[in-house]
């Protein structure tokens, strides 16, 4: 450690060369020697040159000299160099010192700002506030936070690496070309999340099954939330090793059409899964039947179905399901002979249906009662029913809050579904 006496020392030494250095300079005089002979006055060629020959100085004397004068200048140039050579050297360790005393003037001006002093409790704070966005769970990144927190300072490091739940989320892809290096990355990453639930994104190619699950194995019991991606529907040879031993595993999104192992896999997922998504898989009325275990523990789902059979059978199999966002293809004629049903935890339900001339919403409003609904959403381009849906919310007599159609209501609409809502507002205000 460099001590400011050390400094001083280096300083004075410096002083004393550039001091001595100006005063020698000061002081000096180059001295021009004089190069003028008897011979530079004659004028060349001359017909008589090889006879003249001056008797007080011969040529070969002059040539003799002149060498000389040379030798002692070349002699007096190669010492300037060395010596210059020196000076540079005194220089660039001089500019270096400079950007030295910045940094530190400038570290230490930092420390007397309040960011510096701030708790360690509101610094975590922040730090929360720099990670990406819920819905976005990035690869490690020394240019995103957490890793960039990291490489700020050291107190910032010490306190992003000792808060445990800024290292919860992350997205995790298979590299074969430095597979080591980047799994000694997951692996310190993971590791600071001190055993708190784990979000993590799978990026998942036919081969890397194993390899995700070796990375992955020590940190099961910790995952709560799993996204798993099959790119152009590559399912894994061996999806069990992804799905399988998650005992704390409560929120499963799969993008990709899975495959039956797949689902069976998921078909024997803890009761602890509540929330479940499909992103590109249509249901049809058969194939809920391969997830039968799982739809009663459910109150989260984002799932597409074939039709409205197959969503009111949906329902009937979730009756834990609170927020239901859902997608029906197809208007079917056998909803006329579905029995009334209905459902006391739906409170969130968003509806989409293909483009068609009747909205598969006729039939699930004439057969569907939901007395706990808050929020409704449709985004159906079909003909919007209108007098299904008033008898609907007349049947019903939900609390709604929030109502939205894609199509648009006209204020007539609107007028009908507001009384009905205040009158079914009343109504439980009484019973209460």
């Amino acid at each position: 450690m460099q001590t400011v006496s050390d400094s001083q020392f280096k300083f004075s030494a410096a002083s004393d060369i550039i001091g001595a250095l100006q005063n020698i300079l000061a002081h000096s005089q180059l001295i021009m020697p004089d190069l003028e002979t008897p011979y530079s006055q004659l004028k060349f060629p001359s017909t008589n040159y090889f006879a003249i020959e001056l008797k007080d100085q011969s040529i070969s004397d002059i040539v003799a000299e002149r060498q000389q004068q040379l030798d002692a200048i070349s002699a007096e140039i190669s010492s300037l160099e060395a010596i210059t050579g020196v000076i540079k050297n005194l220089q660039s360790q001089l500019v270096k010192q400079k950007n030295e005393i910045i940094n530190s003037i400038n570290l230490h001006n930092r420390l007397r700002s309040a960011l510096w002093h701030l708790p360690t409790e509101i610094l975590s704070q922040i730090f929360h506030y720099c990670l990406p966005q819920f819905n976005e769970l990035p690869r490690p990144s020394q240019l995103k936070a957490p890793m960039l927190l990291t490489s700020i300072c050291r107190r910032w490091r010490e306190v992003a690496v000792g808060i445990p739940s800024l290292w919860c989320r992350l997205s995790v892809a298979v590299n074969d070309y430095h597979w080591q290096r980047v799994v000694f990355c997951y692996d310190s990453f993971l590791k600071r999340s001190r055993g708190l639930p784990l979000s993590v994104v799978l990026e998942c190619y036919k081969s890397h099954s194993t390899k995700l699950q070796n990375l992955l194995q020590p940190y099961f019991n910790q995952i709560s939330s799993l996204f798993i991606n099959f790119p152009h529907n590559q399912v894994p040879g061996q999806p069990e090793l992804l799905l399988k031993d998650l005992p704390a595993l409560q929120e499963l999104s799969i993008n990709g059409i899975p495959s039956l192992a797949i689902m069976q896999c998921i078909s024997r997922l803890p009761s602890t899964l509540s929330s479940l998504r499909f992103i590109s898989t249509c249901f049809l009325f058969e194939g809920l039947s391969d997830l039968t275990p799982v739809w009663a523990h459910l109150t989260i789902a984002d799932i597409k179905v074939h039709d409205q059979i197959t969503f009111l059978h949906l329902l009937q199999l979730c009756p834990n399901l609170s927020s239901l966002t859902t997608a029906m293809a197809l208007a079917s004629h056998e909803i006329q002979a579905w029995r009334p049903f209905t459902h006391t935890k739906l409170q969130f339900l968003i509806v989409s249906g293909a483009l068609g001339y009747k909205s598969p919403l006729s039939g699930v409003f004439s057969a569907l009662s939901l007395p706990n609904l808050r929020a409704f959403g449709s985004h159906s381009p079909s003909a919007w029913p209108h007098e299904e849906f008033k008898a609907f919310l007349a049947r019903s007599k939900c609390p709604l809050e929030a109502l939205f159609v894609g199509c648009g209501l006209t204020v007539e609409q609107r007028a009908d579904y507001v009384a009905l809502v205040l009158s079914s507002k009343v109504t439980r205000s009484q019973a209460s």
